[in-house]
C-alpha cells in the first residue's frame, strides 16, 4: 500500500532541483504529476465585509496604510478572529488579537499606536491600531512610495516575521491571494524529494532538517498520530519547521482550508514535535510499557494552521485532515480510534493544551474512519455518528472503564444467565446495499466468556448464523465476526448474554468496514 500511494505522483514546488551533481546551474527535477487546486474563500475576499472593517479603515487613515493591506493581513494571519495566542513552538511568541500581532513587535506596536501592550493584545480596536502604526514604521523605514501597492511587499513581509525566503514567497502569495493583486516575488527553486517522498502523495515537499532516526527496537515502531495546531499561520508555520533555527519540526502541516498540506518529515524519520515523555495515565492507561519513553520515537506529528483560541475549525481543513491520517493510520498500521490519534495537549499537559477545547474529536475520528471506508458503532451514544451508527444497551448491563484498552469512553458489561434475552444492539446504516467486514471489540479478562454469542441481524429482519468469540484474550483489538451481504437501512450486531451463569460479556464496539 505504501508503495502503491508513493506512485501516485509527487507534487513539487517548482520545476528545478537546488545545484546540479558537479555544483553548476540547476538540473530539471523529474516531470511532477499536477494536482489541481482547489479554489479557496481567499478569491472573493475584496467582496466580503469582516467584524473589523471599520478599524481597518480608521487604522489605515490614521498610520497612511490602505485599509485592505490591513485587511489581507488580518485574513492571512488570523482568518480575522481575536486570537489568545499559546506557546506551541519554543522560541516564537504567542500571537494576538486580530492581526495576530506578537513578541517584540507588540510591544513596538503598542508604544508606536500609544496603547498598553495588553490593550494591544486584547482589544480589537487597539490591536488594529498597533499593527498599522507598525507597519507605518516600517513603510517609513522602507521608504516606499505608499501609492504603489506592490511596494508594500516589503513591508508586509517584514510584518509577517518569516524568515525563510520560500516562506516569506508562501506568505506574500496568500496576501496576494487576499487582495488579489501581485505582491508575490519570483518562486525561489525548490530542492528534489528523496526517492519515496513525500508519503502522502499529494503533499507538497518542504524538507525540515529538525529530524533524526526512529530507534531499531519496538519503541521506534509508528503507534500514535498527535494532533497539533500551529498558533500561526500556514506558510510562518512550515517556515519555522524548516528553519533549522527552530530546532523543532512536524511530519506534515494542513493549511486552514485544508486547499494544501505540506510534508516536512518522512514518516520513517523522526520529527521533533512534542517535548513530552510518553504516560499512558494521560491516555486512558493504553500501552503502559511505552511510560518514560520520548514520544517522538513512536508518534506521527500532523501540525494545523489555526489557533487554540478559535472557536471553531473549518470543515475544509478537517477533511483534508481526516484524508491525509486515514491514509497514515492505514499504511503505517494504526487503529483509528481515541488512543491512537490524540492531541498534542493530552499527552503534554504541563505546557501545551493544541488542539483546543474547540477541536471537534469526535466528528474528526468520525470523518478520519469514513475517509477509510469504516463506521464504528460504540456502546456509548456521544461516540456515535448519529447519522450511520446508534446503540442500544439495557440498563442492566453496567458502565465500566475499569479495564484498559476500550473503545471510545469505556465499555459496558453484563453476567451471562441461561434465560437473557435483553442483548446489547450495534446498529449502522448503509445507502445501498453491499458486502461488509463486521468486527468486534472487547476488553478482555479472565471472568469473560469463552464463547461471547454475536447475532448479526439485517434490516429486512433476516438473522445469521450467530458467531461465539472468546472474550476471556484479545481485548482491545478489532475481531472478524464475518463478512456478508447487507441490504440498505438500518442492520445490527447484537451481543447476547444468554449463557450458562459464571462469566461477563463485554459490550466494547462494533465496526462495519468495506
Amino acid at each position: 500500500m505504501i508503495a502503491a500511494r508513493r506512485a501516485a505522483g509527487i507534487v513539487l514546488l517548482a520545476a528545478a532541483c537546488r545545484g546540479g551533481p558537479t555544483g553548476g546551474g540547476p538540473e530539471p527535477c523529474p516531470a511532477p504529476v499536477s494536482t489541481p487546486t482547489p479554489p479557496t474563500p481567499q478569491a472573493a475576499l475584496a467582496a466580503r465585509s469582516s467584524p473589523f472593517d471599520s478599524a481597518f479603515a480608521a487604522a489605515g487613515a490614521e498610520f497612511r496604510v490602505p485599509p485592505k493591506v490591513l485587511k489581507a493581513i488580518a485574513w492571512v494571519e488570523t482568518r480575522w478572529q481575536m486570537v489568545e495566542g499559546r506557546e506551541e513552538f519554543a522560541g516564537q511568541a504567542p500571537a494576538f488579537g486580530v492581526m495576530a500581532l506578537r513578541g517584540a513587535a507588540l510591544e513596538r506596536a503598542a508604544r508606536l499606536a500609544g496603547v498598553s501592550a495588553d490593550r494591544a493584545r486584547h482589544d480589537p480596536g487597539a490591536n488594529v491600531r498597533a499593527a498599522a502604526a507598525l507597519l507605518d514604521a516600517y513603510a517609513a523605514e522602507a521608504a516606499i512610495d505608499r501609492s504603489r501597492m506592490e511596494q508594500w511587499s516589503a513591508v508586509v513581509v517584514r510584518y509577517s516575521g518569516v524568515e525563510l525566503p520560500a516562506g516569506r514567497t508562501a506568505y506574500l502569495g496568500a496576501i496576494d491571494r487576499a487582495l488579489g493583486l501581485a505582491l508575490r516575488a519570483a518562486p525561489a527553486p525548490a530542492a528534489c524529494p528523496p526517492e519515496g517522498a513525500p508519503d502522502y502523495p499529494s503533499a507538497a515537499w518542504r524538507p525540515s532538517p529538525n529530524f533524526d532516526q526512529r530507534a531499531a527496537d519496538s519503541t521506534g515502531a509508528m503507534h500514535l498520530l498527535i494532533i497539533h495546531t500551529c498558533e500561526s499561520n500556514y506558510a510562518s508555520c512550515w517556515s519555522w519547521l524548516v528553519n533549522p533555527v527552530s530546532q523543532v519540526s512536524a511530519h506534515y502541516v494542513v493549511s486552514e482550508e485544508g486547499s494544501e498540506v505540506s510534508q516536512l518529515v518522512l514518516e520513517r524519520d523522526r520529527a521533533w514535535h512534542i517535548a513530552a515523555l510518553y504516560d499512558c495515565t494521560l491516555n486512558r492507561r493504553h500501552d503502559c510499557w511505552l511510560n518514560d519513553v520520548q514520544s517522538n520515537h513512536f508518534t506521527v506529528g500532523v501540525e494545523h494552521a489555526g489557533f487554540v483560541s478559535q472557536d471553531s475549525f473549518p470543515s475544509s481543513q478537517l477533511d483534508a485532515s481526516a484524508g491525509l491520517v486515514c491514509d497514515v493510520t492505514r499504511d503505517r498500521g494504526i487503529p483509528r480510534d481515541w488512543q491512537h490519534i490524540v492531541g498534542h495537549g493530552q499527552l503534554q499537559p504541563a505546557n501545551r493544551t493544541d488542539p483546543g477545547p474547540n477541536w471537534p474529536w469526535i466528528p474528526y475520528v468520525h470523518r478520519v474512519q469514513a475517509r477509510c471506508g469504516e463506521v464504528v458503532v460504540d456502546d456509548s451514544a456521544a461516540y456515535n455518528d448519529g447519522a450511520v451508527a446508534a446503540v442500544a444497551v439495557p440498563a442492566a448491563w453496567p458502565a465500566s472503564d475499569s479495564t484498559p484498552d476500550y473503545y471510545g469512553g469505556g465499555y459496558r458489561w453484563a453476567p451471562t444467565a441461561p434465560g437473557a434475552t435483553d442483548g446489547a444492539a450495534f446498529s449502522f446504516q448503509l445507502a445501498a446495499p453491499g458486502t461488509r467486514t463486521i468486527d468486534a471489540r472487547w476488553t478482555s479478562g479472565t471472568n469473560r466468556s469463552p464463547r461471547a454469542t454475536y447475532l448479526v441481524i439485517t434490516a429486512t429482519g433476516d438473522t445469521l448464523p450467530p458467531v461465539q468469540m472468546d472474550q476471556t484474550v484479545g481485548g482491545g483489538r478489532w475481531h472478524t465476526l464475518g463478512m456478508w451481504a447487507f441490504p440498505a437501512g438500518w442492520s445490527r450486531v447484537v451481543l447476547s448474554r444468554q449463557d450458562a451463569s459464571g462469566s461477563v460479556v463485554v459490550a466494547d464496539a462494533v465496526r462495519v468496514r468495506q
